[in-house]
């Protein structure tokens, strides 16, 4: 295998290669190994392994030192640029480099070639995890109440789910089995974490698959409420005691609309009808196409724009919202380490299938639940069960099987503007994901959120930030063999164990290099301060500037501000006046209010936009926005909303979705005003020249404003003189008997309709011709100033008497009428 990686090598060595990262120029030779680029310079050397090369971009030559670059991004977000004096060269590179990145299988990654020099000191990387010792540390083995399960040994009932399961032992391996059939990749409610101080548990499953015929599962139930009801005492006849705990809780880490959207493919949530003693709280956790997209943008703001010196983007930075994602993640693990902590309450979390969202809150909430999981060797146990035994996909998320769209070679169009446009097109399909549908940061969010935690407790960790960025570097580089699988049943079957090193026989040969001076373990055992458990703040967190090589001074110098700028900005986007308009001095406005609504039996809530009415002012305008909130009379999530933690309102928060929606209405708002404005323009400037200005004027007002606001016109004013000898009973000169279905009830007073009242517009358009003959008097005609595809009103009643005969104003048509559609 290594000969044939040796045998793509067309050039291994480039002299007088120049490399640019980040302002600086260093002149070097650059070498090509079968797993590495290596680049020798006066100061060291740069090494980069060929799996966390992400994008190569090779570009035409230079007019300002006549060098052929390649521009390189990689995983761990390095930006570089190698400049080689010589074409050929550069496109020898550019194909090694591709050939050497784009493999077929997992087994010519860097990891199974790989030998440490010297040899580590610690060699127990691959059995730091035991699930049976951890479980039992836990204290599994001490209570009657929970066992260990055997029913996936051969990995055969859930390919995607450790070996050893830990389910109630009143639930028998049967019942598990017609469980397994409701759950999505028959990921069952299974034990994830035992707490030291009362018995509660954190459990974790998949999706169930309720669909659109609403199916339910008697065994996942009954699986449940055995899981919910494992630490509740008995009483003195052994009856169980129920009330003990304050309310347990089914976590749904996606967003409400995204697990109801799931109906429609056969899965969604759970039907809290089904399920008794527990509620349900969604978490609003985007999916990974959205962290994906955030951190892109993050990626792009950190690299600044070269017109500026490659300073720091902040606007789009703010923008990236990836702040939001981390304190949502933040937020979901408050109400977990709550709920489990204080209230004494179980914990059910799940996703979609249980392998991102829903390991990233498992793994924060028992880091800040367990003190043991903070230390150096508990924190690397930590990750092997919740990450890799309970089957978070790294070969997928991290992308270690590259694709050839990646690599773009610009340097044969010669810079044209075809050039541009193709470099557009390959930019659009790198940034939309379009060939990395499954790659997503979730990992690195994890580590994101213990750097936060690392941030806000600085003495509660063994280990320090700097082997959280040696763990997100070494997830990409694929150096080691512990990172490599989707799950565990993967990496039995590839048994890397045999062939590769695990990441923590490096973290543990070089511990003094990752240990935390400042910690000091005997916080964990004041009763009186926190028992050992840590409530994590989520609006006190920054950027993590030192994994994109930036100082915090760069970065996070304003970050509190600005975070308060964006959730400003949000509400004005969401609330702001879309449109105002101006008009005989008085300006129009439309306001959108976001309403927060009361959360539902199952505790979910979502914002809400309704448009309000007009506010007028003849001098000055004010944009009031009002936002009015429903307190939820729950006690648990008025206790677990601790002051400033805002726990529960990022756990069902959907101001984006709230904005879009407000968008929408405004943007159909003023579709529907202008194409009131334009049939009304075009019904006035047909009747422009048949009506007075005055009458006009009012008629014009009494079509765009409510009836109050033409109220001080009389019908005098409107109609001329009344001069209708034949009002109706009600006498209302609007209301005339010429229209049978306004007659009253009963004989008529007349047989025949009355004459007309002379039209106060003067010559009537719809008045029959000045010479009429019999027939033509017998069946007068419309004739209209408008073309003959217009509406046409109904037609007039047949008179007697058409000499003097006029048309009432009521009988003239609507100017709507008289418009274009």
């Amino acid at each position: 295998m290594a000969q044939n990686r040796i045998d793509l090598i067309k050039v291994s060595q480039v002299t007088d290669v120049q490399l640019e990262k980040n302002q600086d120029v260093f002149s070097g030779t650059l070498h090509l190994t079968d797993h590495n680029l290596i680049f020798s310079h006066s100061e060291g050397e740069l090494w980069i392994p060929y799996p966390i090369i992400h994008y190569v971009e090779r570009r035409p030559q230079s007019p300002s030192n006549n060098l052929y670059p390649l521009y390189i991004k990689c995983r761990d977000f390095l930006i570089f640029t190698l400049s080689m004096p010589d074409d050929r060269d550069a496109q020898d590179v550019f194909d090694v480099v591709q050939k050497l990145t784009c493999i077929s299988s997992t087994e010519q990654l860097y990891a199974y070639s790989f030998q440490p020099r010297p040899p580590f000191t610690s060699i127990d990387g691959w059995k730091i995890y035991d699930p049976v010792t951890e479980f039992e540390r836990m204290g599994v083995g001490k209570i009657d109440t929970w066992r260990l399960s055997s029913i996936n040994r051969d990995y055969s009932f859930s390919p995607t789910y450790p070996r050893v399961l830990v389910v109630p032992t009143k639930i028998s391996d049967n019942v598990l089995n017609y469980a397994a059939k409701y759950r999505s990749k028959a990921r069952i409610p299974a034990l994830s974490y035992l707490h030291w101080a009362n018995r509660a548990t954190i459990t974790r499953c998949s999706q169930p698959m309720v669909g659109i015929k609403q199916a339910r599962s008697i065994q996942d139930e009954k699986l449940i409420e055995a899981i919910f009801a494992s630490n509740v005492p008995n009483g003195v006849n052994g009856q169980v005691v129920y009330g003990s705990t304050a309310a347990n809780l089914i976590i749904d880490a996606r967003p409400m609309a995204n697990a109801v959207g799931n109906v429609a493919r056969g899965a969604g949530t759970e039907n809290m009808e089904n399920y008794r003693n527990c509620k349900k709280n969604y978490m609003g956790i985007d999916n990974i196409h959205v962290m994906r997209d955030s951190l892109a943008r993050m990626c792009d703001a950190m690299q600044g724009s070269e017109s500026i010196g490659g300073m720091i983007n902040k606007f789009a930075l703010q923008k990236s919202n990836w702040l939001k994602h981390i304190s949502t993640l933040l937020d979901g693990t408050l109400v977990i380490v709550k709920s489990v902590h204080i209230f004494n309450s179980h914990v059910l979390v799940h996703c979609s299938d249980g392998w991102d969202r829903t390991a990233q809150l498992t793994s924060i909430a028992e880091l800040c639940l367990d003190p043991y999981y903070r230390t150096f060797r508990g924190f690397q146990i930590l990750i092997e069960k919740e990450w890799v035994a309970f089957g978070h996909k790294f070969a997928d998320r991290c992308g270690h099987i590259s694709n050839e769209k990646y690599f773009i070679n610009l340097a044969n169009t010669g810079g044209s503007t075809a050039a541009n446009t193709i470099k557009d097109m390959q930019n659009k399909l790198y940034k939309s994901g379009f060939h990395q549908r499954e790659t997503s940061p979730v990992f690195h969010q994890f580590l994101d959120c213990v750097f936060q935690l690392i941030k806000q407790n600085p003495a509660r960790f063994e280990f320090n930030e700097q082997m959280l960025s040696e763990l997100h570097y070494h997830v990409y580089s694929c150096q080691f063999g512990t990172f490599l699988f989707n799950n565990e049943y993967e990496r039995f079957k590839n048994q890397p164990q045999t062939k590769t090193f695990s990441i923590w026989d490096h973290l543990n040969s070089n511990r003094d290099k990752f240990t935390n001076p400042n910690y000091d373990p005997t916080l964990d055992q004041d009763i009186s301060h926190d028992g050992g458990v840590l409530l994590p703040d989520p609006k006190h967190i920054q950027y993590w500037a030192s994994l994109f090589g930036r100082s915090d001074e760069e970065v996070n110098e304003a970050v509190f501000p600005a975070m308060q700028q964006q959730q400003i900005g949000q509400s004005i986007e969401a609330t702001e006046a879309a449109e105002s308009d101006s008009e005989n001095g008085v300006s129009r406005i439309r306001t959108v209010f976001k309403e927060t609504t009361p959360p539902n039996e199952e505790n979910s809530s979502m914002t809400t936009t309704a448009e309000s009415t007009i506010v007028e002012s003849p001098l000055t305008t004010t944009s009031i926005t009002v936002q009015s909130s429903y307190t939820d009379s729950d006690p648990l999530n008025s206790q677990m909303s601790s002051p400033g933690s805002n726990a529960n309102k990022a756990a069902i928060d959907f101001t984006e979705v709230s904005t879009r929606i407000g968008t929408m209405v405004n943007s159909f708002s003023r579709f529907t005003m202008n194409v009131g404005e334009a049939m009304y323009s075009r019904a006035r400037s047909t009747s422009e020249s048949i009506a007075s200005p005055p009458v006009e004027r009012e008629l014009g007002a009494m079509d765009r404003w409510p009836p109050s606001k033409t109220s001080s016109a009389s019908a005098t004013d409107l109609m001329g003189p009344n001069n209708n000898q034949h009002e109706n009973k009600n006498g209302s000169p609007l209301r005339s008997s010429s229209s049978p279905y306004l007659s009253h009830s009963g004989s008529p007073k007349h047989t025949t309709p009355p004459a007309r009242r002379p039209s106060p517009l003067g010559t009537d358009p719809l008045e029959v011709s000045s010479s009429p003959t019999q027939q033509e008097r017998s069946s007068p005609k419309w004739t209209t100033p408008i073309p003959s595809s217009a509406s046409t009103p109904p037609p007039l009643e047949e008179t007697s008497d058409s000499k003097d005969q006029q048309l009432d104003l009521n009988d003239l048509p609507h100017p709507l009428w008289i418009s274009d559609s």
